[in-house]
């Protein structure tokens, strides 16, 4: 199972602001498809494995910290890792570079699970235990790891 998974993204002019420029919230659209990229990576399948049995990831927090713009036509990178698993919550860490490698933004999401019909928080190994045993195989990265 790879501890980081790279998603590779032409930048479209319709994440851009007038100028060309990436508008700062297509970043975080960019870490959701990483995230769910990362998880597909390493055999979890958001709509079967959590959507299906009744469980939501909802987004606790979010952070990105801009470095270097990227502007249309641009092809960003975006390398997505797990940096938190607990019954309750997980969080991911990201990092945004270009096609010379330089690191254009981070960030990090968390993440809680909850039902998908209360919305109240559940824990996992209780609610949906097979899930929970598959996702308590992946490997978490150090929390220093990435930007």
């Amino acid at each position: 199972m790879p501890e980081r998974v790279v998603t590779t993204l032409e930048v479209r002019w319709g994440e851009c602001d007038p100028a060309g420029i990436v508008y700062h919230p297509s970043y975080i659209d960019w870490f959701s498809i990483a995230r769910m990229h990362f998880l597909k990576e390493n055999g979890i399948h958001y709509m079967n494995d959590f959507h299906d049995r009744g469980v939501t990831v909802v987004v606790t927090d979010v952070g990105c910290h801009y470095r270097k713009a990227l502007r249309a036509e641009d092809v960003a990178h975006v390398t997505a890792g797990l940096v938190e698993l607990t019954r309750a919550r997980l969080a991911f860490r990201y990092e945004v570079t270009d096609a010379h490698g330089e690191v254009c933004a981070w960030g990090e999401t968390r993440h809680a699970f909850v039902d998908r019909d209360t919305l109240r928080p559940v824990n996992l190994a209780k609610f949906a235990p097979e899930l929970w045993r598959r996702l308590a195989a992946l490997p978490v990265m150090p929390t220093d790891s990435l930007a």
